[in-house]
């Protein structure tokens, strides 16, 4: 079974999955850890940025078959606890 493709925008607010301003959004070791993970295939899945709250950033595999987020201090980290709405 083939999953979706993810969604380009955020469907409860309707706000882009990848912010124009993502850059500005991420730490500088955040963008460091992306370009690392992006050499080895994997893509940036969305970026979350809720008020007074730290962002979130989950990349994922080509296929989608896992997901991870990128830490404040650019760290890849893998939480099993993840759920991933598709």
């Amino acid at each position: 079974m083939q999953k979706s493709p993810r969604p380009s925008y955020e469907r409860r607010r309707g706000d882009p999955a990848v912010p124009e301003n993502v850059d500005e959004l991420l730490t500088p070791e955040q963008r460091h850890g992306l370009r690392q993970v992006e050499s080895f295939g994997w893509r940036l899945a969305y970026v979350r940025h809720p008020l007074f709250q730290e962002t979130t950033v989950i990349v994922t595999r080509p296929d989608n078959s896992a997901y991870a987020s990128i830490t404040k201090s650019g760290d890849l980290e893998f939480d099993p606890e993840l759920v991933i709405r598709h």
